[in-house]
């Protein structure tokens, strides 16, 4: 009797953990849904999120300085509008001459590459006529029939239609950002009191670990992206390598996103240096941006993002494929805060329901602050001082003559 007890219980437990893993599933995929379902929201969204995240400290130095919330933000925004303006004033007219270059270097290019094919095509015995206007025209009327055309005039609405979705976001975002930064104390405490009283508590410990995290994150990540912007532009300007800022400023705004920067900018300065420059070039910029991502792994992020929740790059990876597959660029930006943030919220609900241990056991576990690696044996000062204490005392026995 008590066996099939035992075994009736066990029975129910299986079943409850199988209930809970397929209510997990099904709540997983209406949040998936409801996310596409309202796509057009996230965009200016995040955009204004991490102006918030970006702004918020501004704003609170202010306002501990006396200073109205309201007249804080403004003060807070054309900061950092004037910054914007400032690299403007000296980063566009580099890049601006750099443009130019390029396209005068275009016809020489195009030469080359005409060349290159045609010297290709003699060798493997291709026969390369060189096209007349006669035949460009034929091939346009027998390759392009109205319906075609049509087509082509839809993707360049399209095209348009994209563009103007861009525009409006990088309008709305501010906007909604500065509305909410204005009201930011007022929304946490209305949020607060929505939250039933026997949860309150847990849940602002949770919000505030999740806060930290992201916007150490998001805070981080720009300061990130701007040294390995920079240093990945001197890299190449001391290489010798065309167009450096505009690639070394792709790098940096690409390293937002973990692992793409560098990447994206080593094979851009890799296909401009075999175009215009030489191999050795190419292969010397593609160690610089090796050395830099290094630095960046090693030295810059842990020292930069100092309190970060630990990710796995596994984790990483398919959390990436997953903001991509959903949200395409929007999704590819915010995919590693939201893993972040399910992180911390899984942790917190594993460790305090699961192991027993208290809500700050559960934080201290889950968000690690960075400890530089230990020195293999002790530094210079410590070998000195402990020298200094082994010696002898000469002065201890003098007396005794």
């Amino acid at each position: 009797m008590t066996t099939r007890r035992a075994g009736l219980e066990q029975l129910k437990e299986w079943g409850l953990a199988s209930w809970s893993i397929v209510g997990t599933l099904v709540l997983f995929a209406a949040i998936i849904w409801t996310v596409q379902a309202v796509a057009v929201v996230w965009p200016p969204l995040v955009l204004a999120t991490a102006v918030i995240y970006l702004l918020a400290p501004l704003v609170d130095i202010f306002q501990r300085w006396k200073i109205h919330r309201v007249i804080g933000s403004c003060l807070a925004y054309l900061l950092f509008a004037g910054l914007i303006v400032l690299l403007g004033f000296i980063v566009v007219p580099i890049i601006q001459s750099q443009i130019v270059e390029f396209a005068g270097e275009i016809p020489q290019v195009v030469e080359d590459v005409t060349v290159f094919l045609t010297d290709l095509a003699i060798r493997f015995g291709i026969d390369l006529a060189a096209p007349t206007a006669q035949t460009i025209q034929d091939w346009a009327l027998s390759s392009f029939d109205t319906q075609q055309i049509e087509q082509i005039l839809g993707q360049f609405g399209q095209f348009a239609k994209t563009g103007a979705q861009v525009l409006s976001i990088f309008l709305i975002g501010p906007v909604l950002g500065f509305y909410i930064l204005m009201d930011l104390p007022g929304i946490r405490r209305r949020t607060r009191e929505l939250v039933p009283e026997s949860w309150r508590a847990e849940a602002v410990h949770v919000t505030v670990q999740v806060g930290k995290v992201v916007g150490g994150f998001v805070r981080g990540q720009l300061l990130v992206a701007l040294i390995v912007g920079i240093l990945s532009s001197i890299g190449l300007a001391l290489l010798g390598v065309p167009f450096w800022l505009v690639i070394g400023m792709t790098a940096g705004l690409l390293n937002i996103v973990p692992f793409i920067g560098p990447f994206v900018g080593g094979a851009l300065a890799a296909i401009v240096s075999l175009v215009f420059k030489d191999v050795a070039t190419a292969f010397w910029s593609v160690a610089m941006f090796t050395a830099v991502q290094q630095f960046d792994n090693h030295v810059i992020s842990p020292n930069v993002l100092r309190s970060r929740v630990q990710l796995h790059p596994v984790f990483i990876l398919l959390a990436l494929m997953l903001g991509a597959s959903l949200g395409g660029f929007f999704g590819l930006l915010i995919a590693v805060p939201v893993a972040a943030v399910f992180k911390v919220v899984a942790g917190h609900l594993w460790r305090t329901r699961v192991l027993g241990e208290s809500w700050e056991e559960a934080a201290e576990a889950i968000a690690i602050p960075y400890q530089p690696p230990e020195r293999e044996g002790p530094g210079l000062v410590e070998r000195i001082r402990r020298m200094t204490e082994d010696e002898p005392d000469d002065t201890s026995g003098s007396g005794d003559g």
